[in-house]
């Protein structure tokens, strides 16, 4: 196989069978983790009045228990609730693409890892929300677990719309670093779903170097490119839109499809 065409065929039955049961067997790991690391409920103390913060906690997990303090709770709960976020993005394209039988192994490797990088960013996202960047710093036993919880799991469900919002605002503080020879692909097309249609027809292009991609023309007439990533972009049949190329447009050029689209 060439290295153009690796990853380009369809996913067969036992790869969807295999991702799926680690997607579940990953996301029942998460959950007990979540459940077993989450902090204590502040006690009363002896005097009846004040309320008393746990400095630590002991975890029960299979073949492990450890005693675990209240930062160190916190920390693993941001991973853990930004993994969880990941899943369910990953599990959201995952049944979207299996149900169409659109879904490409070159997108396995991706929804393995997307939990990861949720785990990454939403660890990311605390440190500079604990840091005080963005709020006022406090302690551990100030820090409400519900709330970054939550910002964790959708940091992790949109890590991509985080990483352009990071890029957006360093991009304001730091002077931009210049790209190398080879930083950008090319913009190039391996794949249309599908090839035909009546107008209004939603079409998945995959490929790579599509993330500036700005329109997609039908033959002469274009359409805006409604949501658009390195290695694909989604579009809709414009009206009066007729049989021929499909071509995606970016700033670093055209590039057409390997194949007509025909409008029903």
């Amino acid at each position: 196989m060439t290295e153009a065409s690796a990853g380009s065929g369809y996913a067969r039955t036992r790869d969807i069978v295999a991702v799926f049961a680690v997607l579940l067997v990953m996301t029942a790991v998460l959950v007990v983790v979540l459940v077993q690391v989450w902090p204590a409920e502040p006690r009363v103390a002896p005097d009846g009045h004040t309320e008393v913060t746990p400095a630590a906690k002991t975890v029960h997990l299979p073949w492990w228990s450890p005693s675990m303090s209240r930062e160190t709770s916190l920390f693993v709960i941001v991973m853990a609730a930004g993994a969880l976020g990941g899943i369910a993005h990953v599990l959201r394209s995952f049944y979207w693409y299996v149900g169409n039988r659109a879904l490409r192994r070159s997108w396995l490797l991706m929804y393995m890892l997307l939990p990861f990088v949720g785990a990454l960013f939403g660890l990311i996202v605390y440190l500079v929300v604990r840091g005080g960047l963005t709020s006022p710093a406090g302690g551990a036993s100030d820090v409400n677990p519900y709330g970054i919880a939550a910002i964790a799991a959708l940091v992790g469900q949109f890590s991509r719309e985080t990483a352009e919002k990071f890029r957006s605002v360093f991009a304001t503080l730091l002077a931009p670093a210049p790209r190398g020879r080879d930083h950008a692909l090319a913009p190039r097309i391996t794949a249309i779903e599908p090839v035909s249609g009546p107008p209004g027809t939603m079409v998945t292009i995959t490929g790579t170097g599509l993330e500036s991609t700005t329109s997609v023309r039908f033959g002469t007439v274009r359409s805006p490119a409604t949501d658009a990533t390195d290695t694909l972009v989604r579009t809709t049949v414009p009206a009066g839109a007729g049989t021929g190329p499909l071509t995606v447009n970016t700033p670093a050029g055209a590039v057409t499809g390997p194949e007509p689209f025909t409008v029903e």
